[in-house]
């Protein structure tokens, strides 16, 4: 049974095109039925997201492949040539090993990002829920998401931020354990320092307020954040009441200077603050580093703690490519095995009945006998009957991946055992 997958991401399709391909969750459903019925496969999922959009199919041969190139061509409103520009076509155990590095967030555009392997997990279960999922699919979806439970435990690839923004989170983390009941002041409606706000709000802090020169501009990026606008002149009172301070505003000179932060930490009650100056020029004086109880860090510092981190998860990747390869291999083999069963079973089958039926002449033949010396003769003969099937059953199990040579080896044993077709 031909395993494929079609598909493109960030690295073969700009975003044009992929986002003419990108399939809104609410019409999964009714897309896979779609694509089952076009292409007349055994089962079938898709996996869309921002950076790619992949259909993994089953199916009977590759002769599929031609219909779901033109069934995506349809859907991307695209001439075929061009499409094919960005596909990849991928087959067999290439399947399995992509998928597997895919959900371990190893194919990602952020080496070991750990979205990706909810986001494979929700495209199976829409599959699942559809009904187009077949065995093949199901278990190949069950053993990605172990696979990629494997890599980031035994690796722990995605624990090390790699941008600037989530190495203020993780720095955050350092210095305050959880960041959970904790409140932000945001200075400035800069990207990075947006990106970061945002980041930190994902963790579930209590409060973030918004102070921009822009009264009006703070008010609409604090609805982003269920935060609240503060006015810019007002940044004493929120040093002192708040824990993460994010300054990311275009100012020419800094707007935090050491008196404002040893007058919020001396009313804190020993609680720390925690800055991060992402301006350029800077909008913290750095003086402040100095100060006990006050951390400052600057978008250098980030930048050189996401760099060590990316080398970091590069180094966890090749730990991780090591486990798929294993994993891809034991797979395989698990699949052989269980494509070999049908054919197996009614091999044992066939020599056991012609082993009775000759057993049975030749004790006629050989007249009164002791129990010893039947049980004797009937032993001799199913340990010959074993020996003869040890090679074609091993070849059998450890066949090669491609189906078409497994189909062959399976078609020619049959024909020399006389099984039926």
């Amino acid at each position: 049974m031909p395993l494929m997958l079609v598909g493109l991401n960030h690295r073969t399709a700009p975003v044009d095109v992929r986002e003419r391909l990108s399939i809104d969750e609410r019409k999964m459903p009714e897309i896979l039925q779609s694509l089952v019925e076009h292409g007349a496969l055994y089962g079938a999922a898709i996996v869309s997201t921002c950076n790619r959009v992949e259909v993994v199919i089953s199916a009977p041969s590759e002769d599929v492949i031609e219909r779901i190139v033109d069934w995506m061509s349809a859907r991307a409103d695209a001439a075929r040539t061009e499409l094919e520009k960005h596909l990849y076509i991928l087959r067999y155990g290439d399947v399995v090993k992509h998928l597997f590095r895919v959900c371990s967030g190893l194919d990602s555009m952020i080496l070991g990002e750990p979205q990706i392997g909810g986001q494979v997990r929700k495209a199976f279960q829409l599959a699942h829920d559809g009904n187009t999922l077949d065995a093949l699919l199901t278990q190949l979806f069950e053993q990605t998401m172990r696979v990629a439970k494997k890599v980031r435990t035994d690796t722990g690839i995605g624990e090390h931020a790699v941008s600037v923004p989530y190495a203020s989170v993780e720095l955050a983390k350092k210095i305050f354990g959880q960041l959970e009941g904790l409140r932000v002041l945001l200075l400035g409606a800069g990207d990075m320092g947006e990106l970061t706000a945002e980041h930190l709000h994902g963790q579930h802090v209590k409060q973030v307020f918004v102070a921009n020169r822009s009264y009006e501009r703070a008010v609409e990026l604090a609805a982003r954040f269920e935060g609240l606008a503060v006015q810019f002149n007002s940044i004493d009172e929120h040093l002192a009441s708040c824990d993460i301070v994010i300054a990311s505003t275009s100012a020419p000179h800094f707007v935090i200077e050491t008196e404002q932060v040893e007058r919020a930490l001396a009313s804190r009650k020993n609680r720390n603050l925690f800055l991060i100056d992402l301006s350029v020029p800077r909008n913290i004086n750095p003086e402040i580093s100095s100060i006990d109880g006050a951390y400052l860090y600057n978008v250098d510092d980030l930048q050189q703690v996401a760099d060590a981190n990316r080398e970091l998860r590069q180094k966890k990747a090749q730990q991780a490519e090591e486990i798929i390869e294993r994993e891809v291999e034991s797979f395989r083999k698990r699949l052989v095995a269980q494509d070999a069963v049908p054919t197996i079973l009614e091999l044992q089958g066939r020599l056991e009945t012609i082993r009775t039926a000759e057993l049975e002449k030749c004790l006629r033949r050989m007249g009164p006998i002791t129990a010893d010396q039947r049980a004797a003769v009937e032993q001799f003969s199913s340990q010959m009957i074993n020996k003869i099937l040890h090679y074609p059953i091993l070849q059998l199990k450890d066949a090669a991946e491609e189906p078409q040579e497994r189909e062959s080896l399976r078609n020619t044993i049959r024909k020399i055992f006389g099984l039926s077709s």
